[in-house]
């Protein structure tokens, strides 16, 4: 068959070649908008889920919350992935996702402290327009300071956390010895029940390098009387008798034996764990502690107590 003859067939079949195609393209073409349609509807009554991350001793009492929250919006779902329990690590993980630029977290639990840096790298929305000066009088004043950054509110303040004194009251009992008061207080109690091998340390606190360890040492610069920076003067306060005052207290508990060697490199855990398995007198640790203290089973339930962090003579508890 020679090319005249191909051609004059090509040109017989061409109304059934174009005809068939033309079934085959509208096949195609219904089975798409069938899918298009089909996605739309039924993504559309899939809920919404939003992941967040946090430390993971800070999840049980989101449970409730976010199971009321859910039934109250069937359309949108929270899911808690559980981190470390070290703020510093917490705050690198959501740091490294947010440099990747596809981070999986929606929203973002942190410490006051981080406000400033994420919202100048541009990871969190500004949420001013969202929330009215009537729902904000309902919080501190220092914490609604502490959510802003230049002229934009960043966090809506979820609890307030402070460090807190735990002791041992049935330790103290024994000895007739009421709660401390003061540094000395605290440093006189610890090695009088050393001394009667009631209990092998007498305080266990924060002293790894990392965000926790600042958190405790303002609470007891405080308590000596010192500050780290005037606010109004802007002056830096820790080469001030009282800062170096607060910072000898710290370092006597160590070379005193009150507390142990190690602890410069413990954090909240590592000291709940010799306070609740009865290693040590006092504790200074958050609130969050305490439910675990109190829990059936614990080896110090009903045995302990909390106070206002010791402080030095004439001054108050930071």
């Amino acid at each position: 068959m020679n090319v005249i003859q191909q051609l004059r067939r090509l040109k017989q079949r061409l109304p059934h070649v174009i005809s068939h195609r033309l079934r085959w393209v509208g096949v195609a073409i219904a089975v798409f908008i069938g899918v298009v349609f089909y996605s739309v509807v039924v993504l559309s009554q899939q809920p919404i889920t939003l992941t967040v991350l946090m430390p993971a001793p800070d999840t049980p009492p989101w449970r409730p919350l976010i199971e009321e929250f859910q039934s109250q919006n069937p359309n949108i779902r929270v899911q808690i992935v559980e981190g470390p329990n070290a703020s510093d690590a917490v705050e690198d993980l959501y740091t490294s996702s947010f440099l990747l630029g596809d981070s999986p977290y929606d929203m973002v639990v942190m410490d006051v402290i981080w406000v400033p840096k994420f919202a100048a790298a541009g990871w969190l929305q500004d949420l001013s327009d969202r929330v009215s000066e009537e729902q904000l009088a309902a919080y501190t004043e220092a914490s609604i300071a502490a959510s802003r950054f230049e002229d934009g509110l960043y966090q809506i303040p979820l609890r307030s956390d402070v460090g807190m004194l735990y002791y041992r009251t049935d330790l103290l009992e024994q000895i007739g010895a009421q709660p401390p008061e003061t540094f000395s207080d605290l440093m006189t109690i610890s090695q009088q029940l050393q001394a009667d091998d009631v209990v092998p340390w007498g305080y266990v606190w924060q002293g790894r390098q990392y965000e926790g360890v600042s958190a405790m040492f303002v609470e007891v610069l405080e308590g000596a009387g010192g500050f780290w920076i005037n606010p109004e003067t802007q002056e830096v306060g820790l080469d001030q008798p009282e800062a170096i005052q607060a910072l000898e207290f710290l370092r006597s508990t160590i070379t005193e034996g009150v507390s142990p060697s190690g602890v410069s490199t413990y954090q909240e855990e590592d000291v709940r764990r010799f306070f609740q398995n009865g290693q040590t007198a006092f504790m200074r640790n958050w609130p969050y502690a305490y439910a675990l203290g109190a829990e059936e089973g614990s080896e110090i339930a009903g045995n302990f107590d909390i106070k206002p962090m010791v402080h030095a003579p004439g001054q108050t508890s930071g």
